[in-house]
């Protein structure tokens, strides 16, 4: 199913409720969009490296050093993906003409290399607290990560930089490859 949605964008420039839903969040968000540039510098070099630092770290105590290389190979995986399929998908961003959109974003709106970095690296951890810990370290780590996992996304919605169908295609995708990597690691 993801990999026929993936391919469907390729011929549309965005799927419909993407308009309706992109305008709802930006007439809610602060009208200020310093923050939503703050995040979304924060999955952009060199702060994206910070954030993998951050989730070997974390997968390292939940569940050993394997669990810290496979965090590693999630956001590495994920990167290599979004950089082969770019191109190929060649998804236009969205236009002045819909919506609100802030500077001129350079590239293409999918997959969205900001949605790809924080699945890969947030949307990881929290998959690993959910399969490999328990306790309060759980729910604490998987709403600190659901939480800036939505933050992130209306940030670049707010910014006008993707449709909402470009950043939950791109959070599946990285979210399944986390999935994936996660059932190889165990307490090392």
């Amino acid at each position: 199913m993801v990999a026929l949605i993936t391919a469907a964008m390729r011929y549309f420039p965005y799927f419909p409720g993407d308009v309706a839903v992109a305008g709802l969040v930006q007439s809610v968000a602060p009208k200020s969009l310093y923050w939503a540039r703050l995040i979304s510098l924060t999955a952009a070099f060199p702060l994206n490296l910070l954030l993998l630092t951050v989730t070997c770290a974390l997968s390292w105590v939940m569940a050993g050093r394997r669990a810290a290389f496979l965090a590693i190979l999630s956001f590495g995986g994920i990167w290599a993906l979004g950089t082969w399929l770019s191109p190929i998908i060649a998804r236009p961003r969205p236009s002045p003409a819909l919506v609100q959109v802030a500077g001129s974003p350079p590239g293409y709106s999918f997959p969205s290399f900001f949605a790809l970095t924080y699945a890969s690296t947030l949307g990881f951890l929290a998959l690993l607290a959910i399969f490999k810990d328990s306790g309060r370290l759980r729910v604490a780590l998987v709403t600190l990560c659901c939480v800036l996992l939505i933050m992130g996304g209306a940030a670049r919605l707010a910014l006008g930089a993707h449709w909402p169908s470009d950043v939950i295609i791109s959070y599946l995708l990285g979210l399944l490859w986390a999935a994936f990597l996660i059932r190889f690691a165990y307490k090392a």
